[in-house]
């Protein structure tokens, strides 16, 4: 790796990346501004073509664009090996990014597997992507390696994507229809390219616009569905136009169902992915009727809110503006202290203008109010008038609708055939056995389902309705999302049986979500949760309160040791009778989970004590995994600081670890817990995100000090929460915290609560005159509480 000055002006500071050439992150010593210089080997053949590297990026630098990477200055530099002889490299030094397009959205899907990007995210990287290439080829320039590696991340914020590479494989187009080279990356080459370059031609006779808009198209595929086409896939599909076709219109049909609001997204795709050369546009004819048509605007949602409601003096004149609205939402929280007449006009005045129109998704949240089976009548005529919804909403919790309007809501879902994505609110509604039983069967016919979510806590639920549940859910094959709460009811064990039972019959299904808590689940059954998982990529269990012991967790860790496939793990157990030998249990299974890259463990109100904390501390140290993510609760368990002795063991050997969440609230941990802290941070040096809540614990000014020695290690610190209330410190920590602020470049949000500690005015003053000071983008936020000022 290259270090010093090669370049008087720049200091290398590490290797990006290594491929053809490397790549440097190197700071300009002059403004102190951090750059990237992609280095080349210059022989005799490459020297030319390095030149007209450098003549391209001449030109783009002379007409900028704000979506294309800047180019600063070349340079060339000289090196003398061990046998004294010299060789040449070319540097190019150009703007910085954070990231690649394609390893952005591999660590988003390795945090969520689930994650896309929101519509007017989608929209605006079509747009901008279009307009940059469009650009370059008003200049007359091609870029010819289009792919998802050549588009960087400058501003995670606002998602300032920009075209890079601009150069080695580029040419200047004299014309468009002649003989040129063969190149680009196959993955993304477009037909033409494709099949001069498996019959192994060095050039061909083709269109360079068009075949990068081609290719373009395949990284808008990539970008809106974050699944790329394989080599396998491309050999299959590109060798047969028929197959290829049929693909391609799957895949722009599956990007209009993910982003129905975003206008022409299907056309635009159709216009860059025509297998035919002549059929397809280039990026000027692109730009021109993204222009003329208002294509990839996203269409605004029709929200109606209470504020808009209770602004209206006459609801005879009141007019919903929802005519050619795709999504419509209708949150009406706020309206808990109107009078049942009142709710019902206001609801029956929208009833009356609602029709299928193009609605497609809808929303509405009233939560906590006076729905009851009288008010219930306008929201089942609006669900009665949308039944060609693909995804419906009802957040109606914490009102009364009992039996009867349970009924009426699910007699109107249960003709919506096309629905794909239903969330069903009712927690705390009054309900009983017999409404459940006459109600639920009636969702059964809904088999295009895919994600469903019942929320049915608090209702004080028997266990003679339980079946009813699981006979919903089984009569949905194509489910694979699945989020279930039955919080807070009177059911037991059989829960367990009968959710593994019903997961056997969803082939689909990799995301599951369960809430169990606060019903007498003893440890019966413990074994068929955990087996009930085992096809799972993804899964949330939360059962607080349920009265499980020791012998309930090793049960559980059984079955738990069948799931191979658990990428993402949320285990919430808090408020049980667990003590360190479930803990020992749990620790034994999780290194064998070879696919966990985010795990979730909260054990708080257990007297798992200092050896059940170690036992799970041990394991995380010891899984050959990486994981990205650690979520660790153990609030009130009896630790002190010797518990904490493997947990700077995991921080240090969690190498990839990025996102870290831990509780040690109303423990014992002092000085000697921070000391291990410190150590661990000290070797954590990758962390971007730390939650740390140490609450009501005795660390004092040292521990406190210590504490933030070790957080100053964390070069790539980006956000800190941290919570101190009622650790035994003073003012002098506060000036600790200060200084560390400085340590933290990349700092973009800090969050310390420091309540409850022996401050005063003079601490307060402190902290505002200091902060007025430091020099720095962060949002900062440190607050203070004095208990001993004297109001005079």
């Amino acid at each position: 790796m290259m270090t010093g000055n090669i370049n008087p002006e720049y200091r290398y500071i590490s290797i990006i990346a290594k491929t053809w050439n490397e790549v440097y992150l190197a700071e300009n010593l002059l403004t102190k501004q951090k750059c990237c210089i992609k280095q080349v080997l210059i022989d005799a053949q490459l020297r030319e073509k390095f030149q007209q590297e450098i003549q391209i990026l001449q030109k783009i630098k002379a007409y900028p664009h704000p979506n294309i990477v800047s180019f600063e200055e070349s340079f060339y530099y000289e090196k003398v090996t061990t046998q004294d002889k010299s060789i040449t490299f070319g540097c190019i030094v150009m703007e910085l990014g954070i990231t690649n397009l394609q390893q952005y959205i591999q660590s988003k899907k390795q945090s969520d597997p689930d994650f896309r990007f929101l519509e007017y995210e989608v929209a605006d990287f079509f747009v901008t992507m279009i307009r940059a290439h469009s650009h370059l080829q008003e200049i007359k320039i091609a870029h010819r390696d289009i792919k998802p590696e050549n588009i960087i991340l400058i501003n995670d914020e606002n998602l300032l994507f920009k075209v890079c590479d601009v150069g080695f494989g580029t040419e200047i187009i004299d014309e468009e229809s002649r003989s040129r080279t063969i190149g680009g990356t196959v993955t993304y080459q477009s037909p033409e390219v494709y099949r001069a370059f498996k019959r192994r031609k060095p050039q061909a006779k083709y269109n360079p616009y068009k075949s990068d808009v081609f290719s373009l198209g395949l990284v808008f595929l990539f970008f809106a569905t974050t699944h790329n086409i394989t080599k396998q896939q491309k050999e299959e599909l590109f060798d047969d136009d028929t197959k290829l076709q049929n693909y391609l219109k799957e895949q722009r049909k599956k990007v209009k169902e993910l982003y129905p609001r975003i206008k022409g997204v299907s056309k635009i795709l159709k216009l860059m992915l025509e297998i035919s050369s002549d059929q397809r546009y280039d990026f000027s004819q692109l730009s021109q009727i993204i222009e003329e048509r208002s294509y990839l605007e996203v269409k605004s949602p029709a929200k109606i809110n209470h504020k808009h409601l209770q602004s209206i003096n006459n609801l005879e004149d009141f007019q919903l503006d929802i005519k050619n609205k795709e999504d419509v939402q209708l949150d009406l929280n706020g309206m808990q202290n109107k009078s049942q007449d009142e709710l019902l006009k206001f609801l029956e005045t929208i009833a009356q203008q609602i029709k299928n129109f193009q609605m497609i998704t809808l929303q509405i949240k009233l939560e906590m109010s006076c729905l009851n089976v009288r008010t219930i009548a306008p929201i089942e005529k609006i669900l009665s008038r949308a039944q060609k919804l693909k995804e419906l909403k009802l957040q109606l919790w914490n009102n009364k609708l009992g039996n009867l309007g349970l009924l009426f809501l699910t007699k109107a879902i249960m003709r919506m055939s096309d629905l794909k994505r239903l969330t069903l609110e009712i927690s705390n509604n009054q309900l009983s056995d017999e409404g459940i039983n006459n109600s639920l069967p009636l969702l059964e016919g809904l088999i295009q389902m895919e994600e469903l979510k019942l929320d049915f806590g608090l209702n004080h639920l028997p266990m003679e309705c339980c079946e009813a549940f699981f006979m919903v859910i089984c009569a949905m094959p194509k489910l694979k999302k699945l989020d279930l709460n039955l919080e807070s009811n009177y059911m037991n064990q059989v829960l367990s049986k009968l959710l593994n039972q019903s997961l056997k019959k969803l082939p689909l299904l990799t995301n599951l979500a369960i809430n169990f808590s606060n019903n007498p689940m003893h440890n019966e059954g413990f074994y068929d949760l955990g087996e009930s998982i085992s096809e799972l990529e993804n899964c949330e269990l939360v059962l607080w309160g349920s009265q499980i012991k020791d012998l309930g967790v090793e049960e559980f860790a059984k079955g738990l040791s069948k799931c191979d496939k658990l990428k993402h793990l949320n285990l919430t157990l808090w408020n049980n009778q667990i003590t360190k030998k479930g803990c020992e249990s749990l620790g034994f299974v999780l290194p064998k989970l070879q696919k966990l890259s985010t795990l979730v463990i909260d054990l708080s109100k257990n007297r798992i004590e200092d050896d059940g904390v170690r036992f799970l501390a041990k394991s995380f140290h010891e899984m050959q995994q990486s994981l990205r993510e650690l979520k660790f609760w153990i609030e009130n368990v009896s630790c002190t600081s010797f518990g904490l002795r493997y947990v700077n063991r995991f921080l240090a050997t969690q190498k990839k670890l990025r996102n870290i969440n831990l509780n040690f609230r109303s423990n014992q941990i002092g000085l000697d817990g921070m000391e291990l802290l410190y150590n661990g941070f000290g070797q954590a040096t990758q962390l971007e995100i730390v939650n740390l809540i140490l609450d009501h614990n005795p660390l004092g000014d040292e521990g406190v000090n210590t504490l933030f020695k070790g957080l100053c290690k964390l070069k790539e610190l980006q956000r800190l929460f941290l919570s101190l209330e009622n650790v035994q410190g003073t003012g002098n920590s506060v000036t600790v915290m200060l200084f560390s602020i400085k340590s933290w470049s990349e700092l973009k949000e800090l969050h310390v609560n420091f309540q409850k500690n022996d401050t005063d005015w003079a601490d307060d003053i402190n902290l505002r005159n200091r902060l007025s000071e430091i020099q720095t983008t962060a949002k900062i936020n440190i607050e203070l509480k004095t208990i001993n000022q004297q109001i005079k």
